[in-house]
């Protein structure tokens, strides 16, 4: 936790802002396994709402911590590693319900395939990217398609290989853009769901991606140089 974190991210952010549309901060993230691993200037977040909304809010300016006790969506709480997945959400029950599938063997196989971050930890931090002085697990960039198309144009400037998204119009901003770049060191592309849409106000002509730490450079590298 220095100061060369908050250059580095507010130069990744200046970058990003130049060449990508946007509306509001990309929004930095990054797992506490415990409460000794809390940085000092981080105040815990005043509501219990949802994942999605907390990175809303740091995309407008703040700055703030979250446990699992301020966590309102327990499935976005269980995608992003605070808690274990509720057993209804797992096995496909509850989305069945909800009617999104055909039967129960297809949402389960659906929430089978979900990302899912295993370890529990105690917290997670968000701040605004050019805010943070941290290295974040995870960039997200709340975003119109064509910055999509940016972001993608950046990864395959240097890498070559066409892009395959990981989502399924549920559990976006927890499990396609957070879970999913965490666990693969990677980048991920989500449409967004209905949950994010109501709740965070996604609107319609967005969506969103997210970078892990392992990968953030090297958009950066690619949207500077296309």
């Amino acid at each position: 936790m220095t100061n060369s974190n908050l250059e580095k991210n507010q130069k990744y952010c200046e970058i990003i802002e130049s060449k990508v549309k946007l509306d509001a901060k990309p929004v930095a993230m990054k797992l506490l396994k415990t409460q000794d691993d809390l940085p000092e200037g981080y105040d815990l977040i005043g509501e219990k709402i949802r994942h999605c909304e907390m990175v809303r809010k740091a995309s407008l300016g703040d700055k703030f911590y979250s446990t699992i006790e301020e966590q309102l969506c327990l499935g976005g709480a269980g995608a992003i590693g605070l808690r274990d997945m509720p057993e209804k959400l797992a096995n496909g029950e509850k989305y069945f319900s909800l009617g999104r599938f055909q039967d129960l063997e297809t949402a389960k196989n659906l929430t089978s395939k979900l990302s899912i971050v295993e370890d529990i930890h105690w917290g997670i931090l968000y701040a605004p990217l050019d805010e943070a002085d941290f290295e974040a697990d995870v960039v997200e960039i709340i975003t119109e398609p064509v910055g999509g198309m940016k972001l993608a144009q950046s990864i395959v400037y240097k890498t070559g290989e066409k892009i395959n998204p990981s989502f399924a119009g549920i559990q976006s901003l927890c499990g396609d853009a957070f879970a999913n770049p965490y666990i693969e060191k990677g980048v991920n592309f989500t449409l967004g769901c209905d949950g994010s849409r109501k709740a965070a106000d996604i609107k319609d002509n967005e969506m969103t991606v997210g970078i892990s730490k392992e990968k953030l450079e090297e958009v950066i590298s690619g949207l500077e140089s296309i």
